[in-house]
């Protein structure tokens, strides 16, 4: 699409719906959406932030489910499966705001210049696409911007949305180059607001989402990271020390959530820190690592000053209890790490139930005993297990094993990366899961109470 200058400065962005068989807020915001809202915010152009996510909404039809620490659900209308997942036996929904008060958030205010979408994983394009279409049949002449790991990932893929250009990759530079060229500079100096995430810009802040360091040092074989950032980049501690300032003593935010892929490397000159300085001002926070950190990397020092500081949810990356497993695909923890760190966690005050550890399951050719083991050894350790399922991430060094064993064809459509699908499992069992599911709750159930 040609672009022509707009006299209108208004820029959309905007965070779709999720169409999928389960979805949940774990502490989950559009972050590289929010930054650049801030960017172009800074540089003098108006935004307006659409969260077809949005579980505030006052239109909703019934309240939405919320838990502890800021998380929980977000509105669901269910729908038809996809005729290619027809043999899933689970339900199917649209989460996020109901089709009419969509549109009417689309027609509510002043028409934008540009808008431009974000698209996260590669099998929720059902929502990215669907919320273009929306876009397009109201603004037909407003261009529609595309950007996001989906896009990244599978760029000729993502042409097929509606939109009207695509971006991969870190696309600040890009984006901010396409709006001078369309909007023209701008017009007066920009809003004087640190350079964090526009998070002021969401109806109510539940938590922030935090992002320290961009990119990751290893090298795991099922990961994106490096495809979607190959550098590792960390920001100053200071500098994260006070925007965790700016969003507590200004907004009141108690909860933030660590985004980063790699959190505790270089513990002593990054987040130690950043810690020291949290207990230093004495700022009643807490803190939350959804990403997982790394076991090896757990030291007493380390854990007591995590616990000092506030940390109440842990998450580790643990995987699997078989290490020749572990030196096929990242060969960064052994089966003997995990029940060291949860001792030095344990010695440090942590309960059980604060110390989840990742066991990633529907890997190729992992047998489900070699699961049902590692939970109960995560169990016996003293910490809660968490299953994670496996989603096929094309381009990375597992997509071409993953692709030979699916019960899929991986690369014919991105809904079959949907981790619920456990799709490298073939042939699958669909009571057998639900067993081990069941099996694991009960285990956290027991691990939560020290019985692990």
């Amino acid at each position: 699409m040609s672009l022509t200058r707009s006299e209108d400065r208004l820029i959309w962005l905007v965070n779709p719906w999720i169409y999928d068989f389960a979805a949940f807020d774990l502490w989950a915001k559009p972050l590289g959406l929010l930054c650049l809202a801030t960017r172009l915010r800074r540089q003098g152009y108006r935004v307006r932030f659409i969260d077809l996510l949005d579980h505030r909404h006052p239109g909703l039809p019934r309240p939405v489910r919320r838990k502890s620490y800021g998380t929980g659900h977000y509105f669901r209308t269910p729908l038809p499966k996809p005729v290619q997942l027809a043999d899933v036996p689970r339900s199917f929904a649209r989460y996020g705001l109901p089709h009419h008060l969509a549109k009417e958030v689309l027609l509510a205010g002043a028409p934008p210049a540009l808008v431009l979408v974000t698209g996260l994983m590669t099998y929720w394009y059902p929502g990215v696409w669907e919320i273009i279409r929306m876009i397009k049949g109201l603004y037909p002449q407003v261009p529609v911007v595309l950007g996001g790991v989906y896009p990244s990932l599978l760029p000729e893929h993502a042409r097929g949305s509606g939109a009207d250009m695509v971006l991969g990759g870190p696309a600040e530079e890009a984006v901010e180059s396409l709006v001078i060229d369309y909007l023209g500079p701008p017009e007066g100096p920009g809003e004087r607001i640190p350079p964090y995430p526009s998070f002021d810009l969401l109806p109510a802040l539940d938590y922030v989402c935090l992002l320290t360091s961009r990119g990751c040092p290893f090298r795991c074989r099922y990961c994106a990271s490096r495809l979607l950032f190959p550098g590792f980049e960390r920001r100053a501690p200071e500098e994260v020390l006070e925007e965790i300032n700016y969003w507590h003593r200004k907004f009141g935010v108690r909860d933030f959530a660590f985004y980063d892929d790699a959190l505790l490397v270089d513990f002593d000159n990054h987040l130690g820190p950043i810690l020291e300085g949290v207990c230093q001002q004495g700022l009643k926070v807490r803190f939350h690592t959804p990403n997982a950190f790394h076991i090896r990397l757990v030291t007493l020092e380390v854990a007591r000053l995590m616990k000092r500081a506030g940390f109440v949810t842990l998450r580790m990356g643990f995987e699997t209890v078989a290490d020749g497993r572990h030196r096929a695909l990242d060969n960064k923890v052994t089966a003997a790490d995990l029940p060291r760190a949860v001792a030095l966690l344990r010695e440090a005050g942590f309960h059980p139930a604060q110390i989840g550890v990742y066991v990633l399951w529907g890997l190729p050719g992992q047998p489900l005993e070699e699961v049902r083991r590692s939970v109960e050894f995560v169990a016996a350790c003293g910490a809660s297990p968490y299953l994670a399922e496996y989603s096929p991430i094309p381009k990375t060094a597992l997509w071409e094993e993953a692709c030979a064993v699916a019960r899929y064809r991986l690369d014919e459509d991105p809904l079959f990366h949907n981790n619920s699908l456990l799709p490298c499992l073939n042939p699958i069992d669909w009571e057998e899961v639900s067993e081990l599911k069941r099996y694991v709750r009960k285990l956290r159930v027991y691990s939560s109470r020290g019985l692990g």
